[in-house]
């Protein structure tokens, strides 16, 4: 599994194998995937810039909140067609 499935598929375990059909055949939620994934790297490095950078914390925090939200939509609506 890749590290941006990899990331999705830790916050959303029980979606793990529609996760893997979806980011290898729908180039939309793979590209979720990746923004994710990315948003999850840029997060690690501003938290751990500590108190250099709480605006950046909070901005990426966000970012990668509202990714999970629309990763998580259209999980929902595959498993439900």
């Amino acid at each position: 599994m890749s590290d941006e499935i990899e990331t999705l598929a830790r916050q959303f375990p029980q979606h793990a194998s529609t996760i893997r059909r979806l980011q290898a055949r729908d180039p939309s939620f793979r590209s979720i995937c990746d923004d994710h994934a990315e948003a999850q790297r840029a997060l690690k490095h501003w938290e751990a810039a500590g108190q250099a950078a709480p605006e950046r914390v909070a901005e990426y925090r966000e970012i990668v909140k509202e990714l999970e939200a629309e990763a998580l939509a259209i999980l929902e609506t595959f498993q439900s067609n």
